[in-house]
């Protein structure tokens, strides 16, 4: 696969050397992994010609709610699979205690979505506050 083509005057034909201290290029160095360039000489050259750099930003506190969110929905799935299982020996017997037993441990698992819909809620109401602040 062959480069695309430049026009003439856009041709990077002319090498400039500078000497930057250890703690700039750190510096750039960071800016490079929160930029859109791909090169510390290609971020050098848009800050010379003062050209757009889009700034990529990362919100931890979003990250946190993000992986107690997922955690919450597995949690969930848990207790609807344990639900389906109870409903499933609820259905099979003929027994009345036995479903009267079963019924209880339904009721048990619905206390726990009930649990973690309150965790959810607090999350949620999180996020929302976030965004009002933003």
């Amino acid at each position: 696969m062959t480069r695309k083509k430049v026009e003439a005057d856009e041709k990077l034909i002319h090498k400039i050397t500078i000497r930057v201290s250890d703690p700039f290029l750190k510096k750039m160095e960071g800016w490079l992994s929160k930029s859109n360039s791909n090169s510390l000489g290609e971020l050098a050259r848009l800050i010379l010609y003062k050209e757009e750099i889009i700034w990529y930003h990362k919100d931890e506190s979003k990250e946190t709610l993000s992986v107690e969110m997922t955690a919450i929905r597995k949690e969930l799935n848990a207790i609807g699979t344990n639900i389906n299982q109870v409903t499933r020996y609820f259905n099979s017997t003929t027994i009345p205690a036995q479903k009267i037993f079963e019924a209880l441990k339904v009721l048990d698992e619905y206390n726990k979505v009930k649990s973690v819909v309150e965790k959810l809620t607090v999350l949620i109401n999180q996020l929302n506050n976030g965004r009002q602040s933003d």
